[in-house]
């Protein structure tokens, strides 16, 4: 992963400055021949907006630049040639800003001119593989059943456009204009609770005696027409 921002690295500075050695260590005594370091300081996860999220998550590496020759005038020749070409590409973000003393006394080095090359790079997603099915997929169908019903107010008068909810199921629906409902494929168990009746702001719970009957007649003896 990591070397393949080293090959770009690499590569251009084999473009801007060709016949310069190129090394990533970090940086110390004078080399005997011109040559560009290209050490990797650090690396941070590169964060975006969420409207512009990458599915691939993103590390942005933080490579320090400098230059060691064996005399002054050699190293200076050679940082100038890669300080101009760095400023007019557009490939990578860069930072004309040295690291701090702490750092070269960390490298035990002198300091020296130096700037910063930040490149990104993706991190490698592992696809996971979903597990191997080892026998057919089996479907179980439980008992179900219609359950129907009509819905009667006082003197025996159908109650249409009235809501009705089979409590244990949760399911509504609303009568007909001859006051009759049905609820389709419901578990036979799920009709014990009975049925829960709304019109004009009065309910009725009814506890089906005979859960079995169909259609079950229920009357809404409560309810003024």
């Amino acid at each position: 992963m990591f070397e393949q921002s080293d090959q770009k690295l690499s590569a251009w500075v084999g473009a801007v400055a060709a016949g310069a050695k190129i090394s990533f260590e970090p940086p110390g005594a004078p080399a005997a021949e011109p040559t560009v370091v290209l050490y990797l300081l650090d690396f941070k996860r590169l964060t975006s907006t969420p409207a512009a999220r990458s599915p691939q998550p993103q590390l942005l590496l933080n490579y320090l630049v400098t230059v060691q020759a064996a005399d002054q005038a050699a190293a200076h020749k050679l940082l100038g040639t890669l300080v101009a070409a760095v400023v007019q590409q557009t490939e990578f973000e860069f930072e004309l800003a040295p690291p701090s003393l702490e750092t070269w006394l960390a490298f035990a080095a002198k300091p020296a001119p130096a700037f910063t090359i930040k490149l990104p790079v993706a991190l490698p997603v592992t696809e996971r593989t979903p597990p191997r099915i080892k026998a057919p997929p089996q479907v179980r169908m439980g008992p179900v059943a219609t359950f129907s019903g009509r819905l009667l107010g006082p003197g025996e008068i159908p109650l249409a456009d009235t809501d009705v909810e089979l409590v244990a199921a949760g399911r509504y629906t609303r009568t007909d204009a001859a006051g009759n409902f049905s609820f389709a494929g419901i578990d036979p168990n799920q009709h014990k609770r009975g049925y829960l009746i709304r019109a004009k702001r009065r309910e009725l719970l009814v506890d089906t005696a005979n859960p079995t009957q169909d259609p079950v007649v229920i009357h809404f003896e409560q309810l003024e027409i």
